[in-house]
């Protein structure tokens, strides 16, 4: 079996995604050192009524609980041997797989987000069951695709729609009238991340990638071209991590490009919630799956989910 852990976006917060692990030294440390790194005190943060408030805190907030999931099966035994990452989630693809170290990542998290919370204006709507085709010809019909485009290819019949808040709505009413029934839930009213109207974030993250450096890693799966790279240099991995901000996440190619590459995959999501955990299921099933989080007793499920996974 070959263990692939799959990196959770910005949609997965939940309030104490954090704060239910901080009797863990681990956890405690990891933020002190965030907090360093940042010059903010990210301890006390993610404690608060409100800890996302902004994009910028959701993502630097996922970013670690992310990397949290992943030492926690660490300690318990458990090694991935490859991975990827969803939108956000690619940066703890890239720790993982050596392109940038912790610290530089997390900077570059801060970044975007902070970036984010200054650019235009737009929602991100999850829109399920219908296939992409249908959501590009009704964007097509109407011409407004330099408003609204897909966010995120996620699976056969579960799409993203990101972009301007009217002109999402002027794509779901046209869909809606063509029928059948269609379920369309926001899930970010402030941020239109990987819509092609972001142009002007993405321009500007360009300037802050620039300056970070990046070592070459074995293998890369780059949200925009939902296919394997090995041994990508920096330059590439710059341009495809500026690019995906305006962009499409084409997770489903890319899923399905790493079961194509390994024997016997098996997925596990490494992060709050379980987002793409759900995404498999009777029309996709590229692999086996497992799930880091937990909704009740979070240490008894980690418990059980490594033992699993060791004895598979």
């Amino acid at each position: 079996m070959t263990l692939i852990a799959m990196f959770p976006g910005q949609s997965s917060r939940y309030p104490d995604m954090l704060s239910k692990f901080e009797r863990l030294p681990i956890c405690t440390d990891l933020l002190a050192a965030a907090s360093e790194t940042l010059g903010r005190d990210l301890i006390n943060h993610y404690r608060s009524k409100d800890p996302f408030a902004t994009s910028r805190d959701v993502q630097v907030g996922v970013f670690l609980a992310n990397h949290l999931h992943l030492v926690l099966l660490a300690q318990r035994g458990i090694v991935f041997h490859h991975s990827l990452g969803h939108s956000l989630g690619e940066f703890n693809h890239l720790v993982h797989a050596g392109a940038l170290t912790f610290d530089d990542a997390l900077r570059l998290v801060d970044a975007r987000g902070s970036l984010c919370d200054r650019g235009r204006a737009g929602v991100m709507v999850s829109v399920f069951p219908i296939e992409a085709r249908r959501i590009e010809a009704a964007i097509a019909k109407l011409g407004n695709g330099q408003l609204v485009g897909v966010g995120a290819y996620n699976s056969p019949y579960h799409t993203l729609l990101s972009g301007d808040r009217a002109a999402i709505d002027a794509v779901l009413f046209e869909l809606e009238r063509e029928g059948p029934y269609l379920d369309a839930t926001i899930i970010d009213s402030k941020t239109p991340m990987h819509a092609p109207c972001y142009g002007e974030t993405a321009a500007r993250f360009a300037e802050v990638v620039a300056s970070v450096p990046f070592a070459v890693p074995g293998r890369y799966v780059p949200n925009v071209r939902g296919y394997v790279v090995e041994q990508p240099p920096p330059e590439l991995i710059r341009q495809y991590l500026v690019r995906h901000v305006d962009h499409p996440v084409r997770w489903r190619a890319s899923v399905e490009a790493v079961a194509a590459s390994v024997s016997d995959p098996c997925f596990v999501e490494v992060g709050p919630r379980a987002a793409l955990y759900t995404l498999f299921g009777k029309d996709w099933m590229p692999g086996r799956r497992a799930k880091s989080d937990a909704a009740l007793d979070a240490f008894t499920h980690l418990d059980a989910v490594a033992q699993e996974l060791r004895a598979a």
